[in-house]
């Protein structure tokens, strides 16, 4: 093995085993067998660890009655490697010795069996001295309670081994020296990519990254394109602790981004706070141009094979890695199919080199059918015998309409467009017409504050294209509500034309469509997901109050449900780096029933009540709707003198109201809708 390798593989097992024991304590801590202080005055300073008065009184005496306590107070029995089950394949398990038959030091501590205090052999001889277990009846002390606890340490987790073997191996492959590692590392943001194409190998990585398994911290993940973290959980894994910010970022994810919109992001990740980055990439496609360009330095190494599967086994199972690989020279074993799943279901404790090979190849066969009858399941486009196969073949529809900008009606290109005779006429008409019908922020009205919110996010938003002014600096979230058929559809309309940005609509109701849980909170992932990859542009969200309040509203029997769904939602909202170049603009009729936190800041900030119309508004309204069409309706209107019994519907309209409100365009081709 590279040294390199080996030491940092060292490193990265002992900091597994650290957390493993945390745990061990925390949960003898729970049933009272240790007591937890805080020498520094808060959990997230230091815990200091000892045994309670009551465990040592009642331990006191005989080490194996304690021993049988203990594992009854911790609801497990003792954990040593091959400890007696029966193999699948009939063999009797092994013991072995902490030396491997190679001669190299194990890359794990393994644990040896339990012995019983009046053993006479050599080796439990050695087991004795360090625990320095006593028969004598006075009170159990603290580091003879911290040896009988180490005894129930559970064997190593398969897939946090392997991704520590993965990462020395690339580190191993990658850095000629550790010492250009570790000035990376200290750099103020620190740009690092790891290419590993080992199936799960994203997910894994991020949990581990939060459970400070690779970096001497817990880590806070904070996902570069403002999805959800690296991990894949959505609440914090160890709130109590003291967190460090980390970006990171998902290969999959990233190779679905733009150019423009990949640098954008890495640009405000590398500048801003200080925090490393992190590209996990598990995919087999090369990296991203943009992404290797920034990155300080690259670890990547190939997959899963023979040389780690011995390893793994050797640390997790305590089998030697020449039996390993002495196992494995007459078997055809595909193991760049297998993913970390795979290696949590074969790699069990009390099972021999023989039976663990047996079982990985089946599941990388598994695999390699499974791909084959994806494939032919897309060639036969869903048809099957099961009833529901075709619809489950059939693509989820899209919940998702994108709706452009209409073009600026005066550009150079038109100006410098040559005009025949025969169409000059028309095409006058046609550019006035159009330029007439535009619907703009503008020549809104009736709209209030929701007016001049649009007007100052169209100030602010050059200034933060050319990196004047930041995101969370600028009002970027709305929240309409009023009567139906107050507008509040147009306004988005209207905005997407005044900023000249893309409008992507969504509702509520349609994220419900499908019902489960999981495809729900998929939809609306998607929704946001879409926003930001098409940023910046703008989220109309409909029937936003359909989606409840945690407070009052709802059967509790299905309480679940909807905080899941409001919780992902408030996720999706939240911050400045989730939603940055994206505008979000939500409609409702109800805003009573919206839970508060989504109104708070930082979310659906800036509430703007929209009222049915008054007489300014309706003038408005209908020159907007007339266009140059006004003039003509008013020059046919009948002398109100002449019929003072039939009053014309616009008597009380102030002319010179409806003589500035002539040049309002109308919204779009469409009509009987009421706009205001």
């Amino acid at each position: 093995m590279n040294p390199i390798t080996e030491r940092i593989s060292r490193h990265l097992l002992r900091r597994i085993r650290r957390l493993a024991l945390l745990d061990l304590y925390q949960s003898a801590s729970n049933v009272g067998l240790l007591d937890m202080n805080f020498p520094f005055g808060e959990m997230k300073q230091g815990i200091a660890w000892q045994v309670s008065g009551p465990a040592a009184s009642a331990l006191a005496g005989d080490i194996n009655r304690a021993r049988r306590l203990v594992g009854r107070g911790l609801k497990r029995a003792p954990t040593t490697m091959n400890d007696g089950f029966v193999d699948l394949d009939g063999r009797e398990p092994i013991n072995r010795e902490s030396i491997c038959s190679s001669g190299r030091r194990p890359l794990y501590e393994v644990r040896p069996k339990p012995v019983d205090a009046g053993s006479k052999s050599v080796r439990r001889k050695k087991v004795q001295s360090t625990t320095s277990y006593s028969n004598s009846p006075k009170a159990l002390d603290s580091p003879t309670m911290f040896g009988l606890l180490r005894e129930f340490l559970p064997l190593p987790n398969p897939m946090q081994v392997a991704i520590a073997l993965l990462i020395a191996r690339a580190v191993g492959q990658s850095v000629a020296d550790l010492s250009a590692l570790r000035e990376v590392l200290m750099r103020r943001n620190p740009v690092i990519l790891l290419k590993i194409p080992v199936t799960g190998f994203e997910t894994q990585f991020g949990v581990m990254l939060e459970e400070a398994l690779l970096f001497p911290f817990y880590a806070e993940l904070n996902d570069i394109i403002g999805d959800r973290p690296l991990s894949g959980r959505f609440g914090e894994a160890r709130p109590e602790m003291r967190q460090r910010k980390v970006v990171t970022g998902s290969g999959r994810n990233v190779a679905d981004l733009t150019q423009q919109n990949l640098k954008r992001r890495l640009g405000k990740a590398i500048l801003g706070d200080a925090a490393p980055l992190v590209i996990a990439d598990e995919t087999s496609a090369p990296a991203r141009q943009e992404v290797t360009a920034a990155a300080d330095i690259i670890l990547e190494s190939k997959g899963i094979d023979r040389e780690l599967i011995a390893d793994l086994l050797d640390v997790c199972l305590g089998i030697p890695t020449s039996e390993s690989l002495a196992s494995m020279k007459g078997m055809a074993l595909d193991l760049s199919r297998l993913g970390l799943d795979d290696l949590a279901l074969a790699v069990r404790p009390g099972r021999t080199a023989v039976t663990v090979l047996n079982l990985l190849a089946t599941l990388a066969e598994a695999v390699d059918n499974d791909q084959n009858e994806n494939d032919d399941n897309m060639t036969r486009k869903g048809r099957s015998s099961h009833p529901l196969s075709a619809s489950r073949a059939k693509p989820k529809a899209n919940p998702i309409d994108m709706i452009l900008p209409d073009v600026e009606p005066s550009t150079k290109a038109d100006a410098d467009k040559p005009k025949s005779a025969s169409s000059g006429a028309a095409g006058e008409a046609a550019s006035s017409t159009h330029h007439v019908r535009s619907l703009r922020v503008e020549t809104l009205a009736g709209y209030g504050e929701a007016r001049q919110w649009a007007l100052d996010l169209k100030g602010d938003l050059p200034l933060w294209r050319e990196g004047m002014l930041g995101w969370d600096e600028m009002s970027t979230k709305l929240l309409l509500s009023g009567p139906p058929g107050t507008g509040k559809t147009t306004y988005a309309k209207a905005l997407c034309n005044s900023l000249q940005i893309p409008l992507i609509v969504s509702s509520v109701a349609e994220w419900l469509e499908c019902g489960h849980l999981g495809d729900v909170l998929q939809r609306m992932a998607a929704v946001f997901k879409a926003a930001r990859e098409a940023a910046p542009c703008i989220l109309f969200i409909d029937e936003i109050d359909t989606i409840g309040s945690r407070v009052h509203g709802r059967e509790k029997a299905h309480d679940d449900y909807w905080t899941s769904l409001i919780t992902k939602l408030l996720e999706l909202l939240d911050g400045a780096l989730k939603s940055e170049g994206v505008i979000v603009v939500a409609a409702t009729n109800l805003p009573q029933k919206i839970d508060p936190a989504l109104v708070r800041s930082g979310r659906l900030e800036k509430h703007v009540v929209i009222p049915p119309p008054d007489a300014e508004a309706l003038a408005g309204i209908l020159a907007h709707h007339l266009g140059t069409d006004l003039a003509a309706v008013l020059s046919s209107a009948p002398d109100h003198r002449a019929l003072p019994m039939e009053p014309s519907p616009m008597a009380d309209v102030n002319p010179r109201t409806v003589a500035e409100a002539s040049t309002y365009p109308d919204p779009s081709p469409k009509k009987g809708r009421a706009h205001v």
